[in-house]
């Protein structure tokens, strides 16, 4: 480990990680920084996850704005929109950049206005950046400081689906403790957080899953984070009418659209609202006529991503990642099942991303994620 002292700037940094200039004409100025290498997953071309990303070493300057920080980020998950933005299929996707849409860091070195310090943790507040990199330089206003208590994985999921299931749970419909929801993909990370939420929350939750090998022991495992109620889509095609009619279901989250749409609309009371936030299935929505007309029921769409950069969101946005860092701690709140890769192994945790028979697959970007507590207390 090499430590400099740089004036008013003390800087640790791995000695084979470190380049600096020659000496300049005063020694009284100090040693000038110039770069840092830094591993990274780079999206070379758009098409094929399995073979357009490459590993490569950059180098990230270290002359700092004045609220600039430098990040090494430590985890971060694959989504299905990284698999998307390197497909070119998601809008705006482009190549020759780092992948990557959350993870989690510490601040390394901050600049001279910069309002974090080093060794705070962060996360991005938007969806994207230089994540799938050892190393970044990042301005201090596209970042969120987290607690410190935070576990690395918790941390490393906590930007997009927390969120989505925070603000569907809280922005659609007035609930009360006691009141039926109901979702479509109830195993999915979103369909996780919305049950430990809502259960946090005093909501009852009816909670549809696809038929699959072992689907009791999936069943209880959602049971256990809160669900009350947990069935298969074929299931529920034969209950879902009486279900309706003995609970009042106010609230509908759709993340598969097609036919589980309509299965999960038809589902709700009078008045009721059903919110898509995704569409695994790949097949639209299908909502019946007569649940709108009859049953005057609405259809909403979430992207949480926009709504959590718009500035005059901030305070809310602020007071939403600190109530589920809050459950988080508490151990009402935890990061799905995951898979964990080196950096190095990126193109196995790609592979099994695209295969999508396995679950959520995290990088460990920099060696130092081993220094941080990996999981949260258990359940």
């Amino acid at each position: 480990m090499t430590t400099l002292d740089l004036g008013s700037v003390n800087l640790s940094l791995t000695a084979d990680l470190l380049c600096y200039s020659t000496l300049p004409e005063r020694f009284t100025d100090g040693l000038k920084m110039s770069f840092i290498k830094s591993r990274a997953v780079l999206i070379s071309q758009l098409g094929d996850p399995t073979k357009v990303l490459k590993l490569v070493t950059q180098k990230v300057p270290l002359n700092l704005g004045t609220t600039d920080v430098l990040v090494k980020w430590l985890a971060s998950p694959i989504n299905p929109l990284d698999i998307n933005r390197i497909q070119g299929v998601y809008p705006g996707s482009q190549s020759d950049v780092v992948g990557g849409s959350e993870a989690l860091g510490v601040v390394e070195k901050s600049g001279s206005e910069a309002k974090l310090k080093p060794n705070d943790l962060v996360i991005p507040i938007s969806l994207g950046g230089q994540l799938w990199s050892e190393y970044d330089v990042i301005d201090e206003s596209s970042l969120y400081k987290v607690r410190p208590d935070i576990d690395l994985l918790s941390g490393a999921v906590l930007l997009v689906n927390p969120p989505t299931a925070y603000v569907m749970l809280k922005h659609f419909v007035k609930l009360q403790p006691g009141d039926y929801i109901i979702q479509n993909s109830a195993n999915s990370g979103v369909g996780r957080a919305v049950i430990e939420i809502a259960h946090a929350w005093g909501y009852k939750s009816i909670n549809l899953i696809r038929d699959r090998p072992e689907v009791d022991k999936l069943k209880n495992e959602l049971r256990q984070l809160g669900a009350d109620f947990v069935y298969t889509e074929d299931e529920f095609k034969k209950i879902g009418s009486s279900i309706a009619k003995e609970y009042d279901i106010k609230l509908a989250f759709n993340g598969v659209g097609g036919r589980s749409a309509l299965m999960i609309s038809s589902s709700l009371a009078f008045g009721g609202t059903i919110v898509t936030y995704g569409g695994m299935s790949k097949k639209a929505s299908e909502i019946s006529t007569s649940s709108f007309v009859f049953r005057n029921i609405k259809a909403c769409g979430v992207a949480v991503g926009n709504w959590m950069m718009m500035d005059e969101n901030k305070a809310e946005v602020s007071q939403m990642l600190e109530e589920l860092q809050q459950l988080i701690v508490e151990g009402k709140l935890h990061p799905p099942p995951v898979e964990l890769h080196e950096l190095n192994d990126f193109g196995e945790a790609i592979s099994r991303t695209v295969d999508g028979k396995h679950c959520k697959q995290v990088l460990l970007i920099h060696p130092d994620h081993k220094n941080y507590k990996q999981r949260p207390s258990k359940l």
